[in-house]
């Protein structure tokens, strides 16, 4: 190839291939005695720096004495009110209560980057909760006017052993801490000597490499980078007409990168229509999760009425890797005689139709209940509207809970159909209900019954009706289950309801590796429990909050 005479003026005022790497090579070695300067000085600072752990380690001692002195002053405060009855000692005792859960945050915060050290702290925080159950204990004897009982378990020295118990898990804390310290002291000195050496070593080869292949590389790359550059001007142009020609004795890299840059001429018109098909899939699929979104907020109710006598929460996760929705669906209405009708369902299929024909049943069985709402009638009627010849020909079907509930009574007229049976939460326990009798799945049996369970919400009970998709969250062949959303359940009782449901769905999602497989419904009926009155003290016997 022969370049007009300009291009050559113009490369010899760039400079020549052979100038460009002798200068290269000074720069190198010019830019690699800096490096060797600058990579002593930085791990010098480097183990400076690490040596700064010491005053993190005054922070974290700092930090865990002081949850020790919360521990104390909560403990003299605890025992003078329990011997003596009198008020002042209470204040302490609250104050070192309500301080300890801020201070084991702050000690947790300092020391979440080293596993021993959160170990230790969760040993000690479980010794601190230990002592602060039988301080509990002992307050409410003796608010209780049993004066002679809480002095007696103040004898029996539970609450002193509690105690030496966390001064060992401290002191254990104490020690690891300035473990952690004496290593990473350790460590820093290491790296410091290992840098030195590695970066002068590295320097020294890079010089000698450099020196060996800068005389090659001239010979082998000037004129196959020429071609190409002249090649690339083309293409810019909109000229694809004409080949790189290949260059005798250029580096396999080279060879390679002029062989698939005439590749690239001849593909780039296809590259490009595919970028723009794929650019309008990306939108039509943007369109589609927006419609579907549309549908399923018309699937659900706008919200769930008031009812004296309950609270009603709901919650809906859309499963991750779809974009197509399913048939999941809830409901409630408030009957004119002060009962209350709730419905959770799923519908089999995903997409428009499914949707549409969840739509259907949701709004056949509000108009339904609003007509009679005994189950005995609602459900064989739900029944006959998945019956039809469509439906049978395409194996519609659909699993269904339907509860009536009667706040006043507290009890629950429940009717499942081929649906996981609900679960109880109340004072003493959590688990399943009504699961024994389950009738057929709608849609399925012409004559069927769906008996109806009666059962009781307690006061200070909770109803939960949900969807598969909760319990059939996966973890490889392990299921998420209704033992374990009882347990998350049990865990957060005295949370808010709507965080509730919310803690017990995101636990769901965890355990599927944060990618649901199924829409998730879950449906709550809480019958409160009756405040007797205001103005009572502050409950000194309430769990602290740790980190």
């Amino acid at each position: 190839m022969r370049w007009p005479s300009y291009q050559v003026r113009r490369l010899w005022r760039a400079g020549s291939l052979r100038g460009t790497l002798a200068r290269l090579v000074a720069a190198v070695a010019a830019v690699l005695a800096i490096l060797i300067v600058v990579g002593i000085v930085g791990s010098v600072l480097t183990a400076n720096e690490y040596r700064d752990g010491s005053v993190l380690a005054v922070q974290r001692q700092n930090a865990a004495n002081q949850i020790l002195v919360d521990l104390l002053n909560a403990e003299t405060g605890n025992r003078g009110y329990i011997l003596t009855g009198a008020g002042a000692y209470r204040r302490p005792y609250t104050l070192a209560r309500a301080r300890y859960p801020a201070d084991l945050v702050r000690l947790r915060r300092l020391l979440r980057n080293e596993p021993p050290l959160v170990a230790a702290v969760d040993y000690v925080n479980r010794t601190a909760q230990l002592w602060f159950d039988e301080a509990r204990v002992e307050v409410r004897l003796r608010r209780q006017g049993r004066v002679q009982a809480a002095i007696a378990r103040v004898n029996e020295g539970t609450d002193q052993q509690r105690l030496d118990s966390f001064r060992d898990a401290h002191r254990a804390l104490i020690d690891e801490v300035q473990r952690v310290r004496r290593g990473s002291l350790q460590t820093a000195d290491h790296r410091r000597d290992f840098t030195v050496i590695l970066i002068s070593a590295a320097a020294a080869l890079a010089l000698l490499v450099t020196a060996v292949v800068a005389r090659q590389l001239w010979r082998r790359m000037g004129v196959p980078v020429a071609n190409l550059a002249e090649g690339v001007r083309r293409v810019a142009r909109g000229d694809f007409g004409e080949e790189v020609p290949a260059s005798p004795g250029a580096v396999r890299e080279l060879s390679r990168l002029t062989s698939g840059f005439n590749e690239m001429q001849s593909d780039l018109e296809a590259q490009r229509e595919a970028a723009a098909a794929a650019a309008r899939r990306e939108a039509a699929q943007q369109t589609e999760r927006r419609m579907w979104e549309t549908v399923q907020r018309g699937l659900l109710p706008a919200g769930l009425p008031p009812v004296a006598g309950v609270r009603l929460a709901a919650r809906y996760q859309a499963a991750e890797p779809s974009l197509l929705i399913g048939g999941d669906f809830y409901d409630a209405v408030a009957l004119g005689d002060g009962r209350v009708a709730v419905v959770v369902g799923d519908l089999s299929g995903s997409g428009a139709q499914a949707a549409a024909r969840a739509a259907g049943l949701r709004f056949g069985w509000r108009t339904l209940v609003g007509v009679d709402p005994e189950p005995a009638l609602v459900m064989p009627a739900l029944n006959a509207q998945l019956s039809g010849a469509e439906e049978r020909s395409e194996g519609v079907f659909a699993s269904l809970c339907y509860a009536l509930v009667d706040p006043g009574a507290g009890t629950v007229d429940l009717a499942l159909a081929g649906h996981p049976p609900p679960l109880l939460v109340t004072t003493d326990a959590a688990g399943v209900i009504g699961g024994e009798e389950r009738g057929p799945l709608l849609g399925v049996i012409d004559d069927a019954a769906w008996p109806a369970a009666r059962t009781e919400i307690p006061p200070g009970g909770t109803l939960l009706i949900y969807t598969d998709g909760l319990v059939e969250a996966r973890r490889g062949t392990d299921l998420f289950g209704a033992e374990r959303a009882c347990a998350v359940l049990w865990e957060n009782r005295r949370a808010p309801l709507e965080e509730r449901l919310a803690r017990l769905v995101d636990a769901a999602r965890r355990h599927d590796a944060e990618n649901l497989r199924d829409d998730v419904v879950v449906l709550a009926v809480e019958r409160p429990v009756a405040v007797a009155g205001e103005g009572r003290e502050p409950d000194l016997e309430a769990t602290p909050t740790s980190g």
